[in-house]
This record gives C-alpha cells, sequence and structure tokens, in this order.
C-alpha cells in the first residue's frame, strides 16, 4: 500500500504534445495525498486498536479457557465429594441396620431366655408347691388316722398338732419301744393316756409314717 508521502512526491513525465494541465494535476494530486493521508492514519489507528483487540479477546480467551478449566475442576471436585459422602452415607446407614439388627436379635433371644427361665421357675414352683400340698395333706390324713386310734384321749392343754408331731417323731427315732411323752401315760382313763391298742409300754400304738411324710 502506498504511503500517503509516496503518492505526494510522485513525478509524472511531462508529454510533448497534448499532455495534462500541470497545476490542475499537482492540485488533485494534493487533494488525493490530504485523503489518502487521512485513511491511511485513520486505518493505522484501526489496526493498531484491532491489535489491542485481538490481545484483549486472546487474554479473554486465555481466561475464559482457564475458568473452564477451574469450573471443571471444581465441578469434578464437588461430584467426587456428592460421591463420597453419599458413600459414606450409605456406609453409616448399613453399619447402623446392621448393629440395630444385632441388637434386635440379641435382646429377642435375652427375653427367650428370660421366658424360657420364667416358664421353667413357674413349672418347679409349681411342682414345688404341688409336692407341699401332697405332704400336707399326707400329714393331715396320718393325723387323722391317729385320732381315730385314739378316740378316747382326754384333750390336752398342748397343741394336738404338736404333741402328734412330737409323737410320729419319737415313733420313728424308736421303733417298736413306745414313746416317752412329756407326761407318761399310766392306764386308761388317766392324763396323758387313751382308749385305743396299747404298745408295749401302754401307749397307743402309732401307725408307721406314710413314704414321704418325713421332710419336704
Amino acid at each position: 500500500m502506498l504511503t500517503p508521502q509516496e503518492v505526494s512526491e510522485r513525478a509524472f513525465p511531462k508529454a510533448s504534445f497534448g499532455g495534462y494541465n500541470m497545476a490542475q494535476v499537482d492540485e488533485f494530486l494534493d487533494l488525493l495525498t490530504a485523503d489518502y493521508t487521512s485513511l491511511y492514519n485513520e486505518n493505522a489507528v484501526l489496526k493498531s486498536k484491532m491489535k489491542v483487540l485481538v490481545e484483549k479477546v486472546e487474554e479473554y480467551r486465555a481466561t475464559e479457557d482457564a475458568m473452564r478449566k477451574a469450573l471443571m475442576t471444581a465441578q469434578r471436585m464437588a461430584d467426587e465429594l456428592v460421591k463420597e459422602a453419599e458413600a459414606k452415607k450409605a456406609q453409616i446407614l448399613s453399619d447402623a441396620e446392621g448393629e440395630a439388627k444385632e441388637r434386635v436379635a440379641n435382646i429377642r433371644k435375652q427375653a427367650g431366655d428370660e421366658e424360657f427361665r420364667l416358664s421353667a421357675a413357674q413349672s418347679a414352683t409349681a411342682a414345688y408347691v404341688a409336692k407341699v400340698r401332697a405332704l400336707h395333706e399326707q400329714e393331715l390324713r396320718y393325723l387323722d388316722g391317729l385320732s381315730q386310734l385314739c378316740p378316747d384321749a382326754p384333750v390336752s392343754q398342748a397343741d394336738p398338732v404338736e404333741e402328734a408331731v412330737e409323737e410320729i417323731d419319737d415313733n420313728v427315732q424308736r421303733p417298736g419301744h413306745g414313746r416317752r411323752h412329756r407326761r407318761e401315760s399310766k392306764g386308761p382313763g388317766r392324763p396323758g393316756g387313751c382308749g385305743g391298742p396299747r404298745g408295749p409300754v401302754g401307749h397307743c400304738r402309732v401307725p408307721p409314717r406314710p413314704p414321704g411324710g418325713g421332710g419336704a
């Protein structure tokens, strides 16, 4: 591209015949030089501005790329954090659920064991109560038999049950030899005697204790 100075300094040879008017040509060249100078300067300014804009655009593009990379990195880190948090949450929930199931199983097992113990204790208690009741009824029948054997015995001030127990214990300790009462019997009609069948020393014959009547 020609510069304004080149246009202004351009010279044309003079023709011998029929040439252009030199004054008009110079005037036109001056006008053209002025316009061309203005356009040239404007073009130079625009090129300079364009260069600056291109540099800015490149800078913006670089910044945009950096920002895009930063955003992508941040997005990737966020995704990883979310994924890790989800995995931890699932692990915590799984552990808590497993621990809860284990505790429930242990509690149910303990409840079953306690229920079994309670049932066994109830059964043992019921059996013991039945045994004690049976022994009690057996002792009552034995005492009733004693009262039938000695229908004429005088009423003592002492507890008849206690006397019967002492009599049974004495008879068990010395079977076949009678017993020594706190108040010895001296024959029928005397205190401490009885009108039933007598033993070797004048006491009532006590039937043997039924099996199992000696204790609980």
